[in-house]
């Protein structure tokens, strides 16, 4: 990602994030950002709710999205310890120094070098994948319990497996993918009918899911439907 807006008004973005954590080189002149000065190499834990930055002058990001658990896969790391956060890359995340070049094709292709020397093959990931697959692409699944009949583990297992590397409750990835798909049917389908879209996607009634479209996504569906529809 790359701007430039000098002499032109700060930009508000806001993005609604899927389970994933991320590793990012980011460098320009709006320092500082999410918090460090730059150049820096960060670590983004998964976004609980959406995720909102500010640009202003100019400046670059190069970026690796794992694949949900990926980033445990292959670092051997807690996700939930990073969720809701966002953290400098420490040197033995790599196991060794890091120095990115402030350069989009030279960051990326250090970015690529460096994810890839792991030599992790991770069964549970493995596993963890297809689970996760399904939850996504299966719009009939809408309770937890549900997700549990397709499970490889028990109850309390998947729970854990799903701290450890997705770094949120089983509840949240459900209801996540289901609210994306909300949002994706809002911006997509004029005129769609609130009332039944709840229903096709697995919410008690309207009024439960409008909360849960707030909660997590910081507004309501008409208001959604009113910026983006």
């Amino acid at each position: 990602m790359r701007w430039d807006l000098h002499g032109r008004q700060a930009h508000h973005s806001t993005v609604i994030t899927f389970p994933v954590m991320h590793i990012t080189h980011e460098w320009g002149t709006d320092a500082p950002r999410h918090g460090f000065p730059l150049p820096s190499t960060l670590v983004h834990g998964v976004v609980e709710h959406v995720f909102r930055t500010t640009l202003t002058g100019n400046g670059e990001v190069v970026g690796a999205r794992f694949r949900p658990g990926g980033f445990t896969a292959r670092f051997g790391r807690p996700a939930s310890d990073y969720t809701g956060r966002v953290t400098p890359v420490d040197n033995e995340l790599f196991r060794g120094a890091v120095d990115l070049v402030d350069s989009a094709s030279a960051a990326a292709s250090g970015l690529d070098d460096v994810i890839a020397a792991g030599d992790t093959d991770d069964a549970t990931y493995r596993q963890l994948t297809l689970l996760l697959d399904r939850i996504r692409d299966d719009q009939g699944l809408h309770r937890v319990e549900q997700v549990m009949v397709h499970s490889p583990w028990s109850v309390r297992t998947t729970q854990r497996v799903f701290s450890r590397y997705v770094g949120v409750p089983v509840k949240w990835v459900l209801c996540r993918y289901r609210l994306q798909q909300a949002a994706l049917a809002i911006e997509t389908e004029p005129g769609v009918d609130f009332a039944d879209l709840a229903v096709r996607l697995g919410w008690y009634d309207q009024a439960h899911f409008a909360k849960d479209f707030r909660s997590m996504l910081g507004i309501t569906p008409g208001g959604y439907a009113d910026r983006h529809g």
